[in-house]
Order: C-alpha cells, then structure tokens, then sequence
C-alpha cells in the first residue's frame, strides 16, 4: 500500500514510517496541510493518516479541502492525540473513514490496513 502520513512533528512522522514500513507500506510524510494538498495533486495514495492538531491548516481544514479536489476518493484516517471522550464520534460525523488515536501501536495500524486493503 502506498500511504501518506500528516504530521507536524518529525518525530511522530518518523516512528509511524517506520511502523508502516515493518507493514510493508511504501510510505511518503507531509510536514503540513498544504504539503498534503500539494503532494495528493501529484501523487495517488491508498490511504492517508492525518493528525488533527497542527499549526496554519489543522487536520479537519486540511481534509475539508482534500475533499473538494476533483476525483479524490482516498480514505482519511485521523492520527491524532485528541482522545476526548467523543473524538471518534466527532471526526467520523465529519466525514473521516477512520479513527487512530496517539501512539497507534502496531496492532493498531495493520488493523487499519486490513480495512482498506484492496
């Protein structure tokens, strides 16, 4: 699968790289919203983990936006620290295919994949 991680911490990006490339994900990062925007006009990916809180364009924004691009049909799944009570409920009713909440253990994210392999 060819996945793109969202993320405003390096850090973060490069441990779910990591875990996703142990899966046998081919995977690329963004550092921001308008980098995603900008690398899923490019490129075409299976899935996309987005995290939710990040500076300028925060997830949601970003996904909005992701939405209105013409042919864009790829599954959004958060990766986000926000593990309010009704996280999960609140970002599904906003249209995200999927919810992931920090750290995603490996379990976690082959789950994940799982759901969306073709």
């Amino acid at each position: 699968m060819k996945i793109l991680i969202v993320d405003d911490s390096l850090i973060n990006l490069k441990v779910e790289q990591k875990m996703l490339e142990k899966l046998n994900c081919r995977v690329e990062t963004a550092l921001s919203g308008e980098e995603c925007l900008e690398k899923v006009k490019e490129t075409t990916y299976d899935l996309i983990f987005m995290d939710i809180m990040m500076p300028n364009m925060d997830g949601v924004e970003t996904f909005k936006k992701l939405q209105l691009l013409e042919n864009f049909n790829t599954p959004v799944v958060t990766l986000t620290a926000d593990v309010e009570n009704d996280a999960k409920e609140r970002y599904l009713k906003i249209g995200f295919n999927d919810y992931l909440s920090k750290p995603a253990s490996m379990d976690q994210l082959k789950q994940v994949l799982n759901n969306y392999e073709s």
